[in-house]
């Protein structure tokens, strides 16, 4: 099992089966984007309101919750929890994705325009 959180305004902590701080790239501006071995992408960022917020943009294979923080508690930061095999975690910038693929046809064909 893995948790992801922010710390302070510049640190991203990753706690558990994989342990490692990532120093945010922007805080407050662009989000910073953890991908891991299994598929999953989060978002993350740290905001105006002074909160880490946790965005999932691709959901892997392994399980995923994110319990989100509230404006004014204590506890500044989203917490996601990934429950399953995850061997690595990267840190990046930039994320892109194919375009959607169209649903097949009752006859197993591919729709045209």
């Amino acid at each position: 099992m893995i948790t992801v959180q922010g710390h302070s305004d510049d640190l991203i902590e990753v706690d558990g089966d994989i342990t490692e701080e990532f120093y945010a790239a922007e805080p407050g501006k662009s989000p910073d984007l953890l991908a891991f071995s299994d598929g999953t992408v989060l978002a993350v960022n740290y905001t105006a309101d002074g909160i880490w917020r946790i965005t999932p943009l691709t959901r892997g294979t392994v399980r995923l919750t994110v319990e989100q923080a509230v404006v004014g508690d204590p506890c500044y930061s989203d917490v996601a929890t990934l429950d399953g095999l995850v061997r690595w975690v990267v840190l990046g910038t930039t994320y892109r994705a194919a375009a959607p693929t169209p649903p097949l046809q009752p006859d197993g064909a591919t729709p045209t325009a």
